[in-house]
């Protein structure tokens, strides 16, 4: 058994608790971030696997993190204490053949990890890499708590001083929910059962909000063809990395090479008694003939040999393409499509969305570059949506969910200004001309008329007033924009190319860029120019913008 989607989980205990490895899976192989604070690459063998396992807690089928690895259940702690008082015989359920197991393929799974050298088309990163000042785990937002304390100089006091100072700001506007997730209130219940004092360059540092470190990934697939092949000039080749010497009257020729990764398919040539007989082998760039599991490299097709060389290469090599799932669902003849998850990996309770495998995309957030009415570079959003807070609002409104439970996602009731603050910061940090969104008429008609009046209200009222209040400060002013659109042609973004259709979909062409793309348009193609919102971003307002950042909350 090997480690994959559906196997990432497994119950011990009856229904109370599980391990888990889907941490461990979406970083090697969905882009997620990796949370253990070691390399997965560079693992010593010293490593245990175990302590890439997650204990999670099962509540209705629903895991959540109990807050520890396996590794660490195992060492034991005080933080493992109470599941350990829950279990009647941890020994006996951590030696069982089921755990065995899963730790076993975990193992497998990581050493295979190991043999990877490189990640092939890496796009580029939403957001610079957070630095230790970055407590959400993203630059250029910031907890409005913190900031206040921080700017409070050397005040010392006790605890109750400290709770009347952070109620009076949240009577001055301070969100409530950001008190909640900062883990100061725990911190300050500790400190006044101790008696003693605490500076306010203490309590800032306490501001840490451990759950709430945000990772926007783009949604990643395996590339369908991870080499490709070209024909080679018939030549003799040297002789492979460990291979005897060739026998009298063996020939080895290089029919088909792939100039990327340097692999190469050849034909194995010798007399049998019969006459001339052929295999092919699969040879990478440093001379090593790739073998099968069954140990075998002489296979009786090219064909084989091919797939054979392209696993070695998903293996050692893999191609991932960032070109999403849904964008079918999207306007045609943009450029850098691409789907982010805005993701909150260390939260304690799972969320899985309907649309993707990732665990807990608290939104997500369908995008491309355009041209707009004036030549300027636009960043479209072709969709903003939340799952996650859809879901925990239907479930409250039917009295199955209370507004403070567990699996309530945080940010319930500003989901959406969080989420158009980071695309606000990543499109100045990109140096893009505008932000732009779809109006609500577009959604109701790309869904007929599916939500139609949550979608006008999402895209026509809620996120122009929302970044009216964000942009303001600086200077600018939601109106309406212009971006072209494919009217009677559509061009297509694959992992071939960019592909040019006519308007009954017939393929006409594929070319490496958008700006190839469109010098074979059909006769008589042309683009409309449609209205959407948006916001200008000049350069002054992108660094105000990147200098100053967004808080959290408000």
């Amino acid at each position: 058994m090997t480690l994959g989607a559906e196997t990432l989980e497994l119950r011990v205990a009856g229904d109370d608790y599980g391990l888990s490895a889907r941490r461990l899976w979406e970083h090697t192989e969905l882009g997620q971030i990796n949370v253990f604070g070691q390399a997965i690459s560079t693992r010593q063998v010293s490593i245990s696997p175990t302590a890439f396992i997650d204990v999670v807690r099962i509540n209705r089928g629903i895991f959540s993190l109990a807050g520890f690895t396996l590794a660490e259940f195992i060492a034991g702690g005080p933080r493992t204490r109470r599941i350990s008082a829950d279990l009647t015989d941890a020994s006996e359920i951590i030696g069982s053949p089921e755990v065995k197991a899963f730790v076993a393929m975990v193992e497998q799974h990581l050493n295979l990890c190991s043999i990877r050298q490189a990640t092939r088309n890496q796009h580029h990163n939403f957001l610079p890499p957070a630095q230790t000042e970055d407590v959400f785990g993203v630059p250029f937002v910031f907890s409005t708590l913190r900031r206040r304390l921080q700017s409070m100089g050397k005040t010392k006091a006790a605890a109750q001083q400290w709770m009347s100072t952070i109620e009076n700001f949240q009577k001055k506007g301070l969100r409530a929910a950001e008190i909640e997730h900062s883990n100061v209130t725990a911190e300050l219940l500790d400190l006044n059962d101790t008696g003693e004092q605490a500076t306010a360059a203490q309590m800032a540092s306490l501001c840490i909000f451990a759950r709430l470190r945000f990772s926007v990934i783009p949604v990643l697939n395996d590339a369908k063809r991870q080499l490709r092949f070209t024909s080679t000039p018939a030549r003799n080749v040297k002789r492979a990395k460990k291979l005897p010497k060739a026998q009298a009257g063996q020939t080895r020729t290089a029919v088909e090479f792939d100039p990327i990764l340097g692999y190469r398919i050849e034909e194995v040539e010798h007399q049998a008694l019969w006459g001339p007989e052929s295999h092919w082998q699969a040879v990478a760039h440093d001379g090593r003939v790739v073998s099968n599991e069954r140990n075998q490299n002489l296979l009786f097709t090219a064909e084989s040999a091919e797939a054979l060389a392209a696993n070695d290469a998903k293996l050692r090599f893999p191609k991932r393409l960032a070109l999403g799932r849904w964008s079918s669902y999207a306007w045609t003849g943009g450029d850098e499509y691409r789907e982010w998850l805005i993701t909150l990996p260390h939260y304690p309770a799972s969320y899985f969305s309907r649309h993707f495998n990732v665990r807990n995309v608290l939104a997500h957030v369908r995008c491309d570059l355009r041209e707009g009415a004036d030549g300027e570079r636009v960043l479209l959003l072709q969709e903003i949506q939340s799952d996650w807070a859809q879901d925990a609002r239907r479930a409250i409104s039917a009295g199955d969910m209370r507004p403070d439970a567990a699996e309530c996602p945080p940010f319930l009731k500003e989901w959406s200004a969080l989420a158009m603050k980071l695309v606000l910061l990543h499109a100045a940090h990109q140096g893009y001309d505008a932000v732009a969104w779809t109006r609500g008429a577009h959604q109701v008609t790309r869904y007929k008329g599916v939500g139609a009046t949550g979608l006008t209200e999402l895209y026509d009222r809620t996120l122009p007033r929302e970044v009216n209040r964000m942009i303001k400060p600086y200077g600018g002013l939601c109106e309406m924009l212009g971006v072209f659109v494919p009217a009677n042609f559509s061009i297509k973004h694959s992992e071939n190319g960019y592909e040019v259709y006519t308007p009954e979909n017939e393929l006409l062409w594929t070319a490496p860029t958008l700006e190839d793309a469109r010098h074979f348009v059909p006769d008589g193609a042309h683009e409309q120019l449609y209205e959407v919102h948006g916001v200008r971003l000049s350069a002054e307002m992108r660094r105000g913008v990147l200098t100053a950042g967004f808080p959290a909350w408000g």
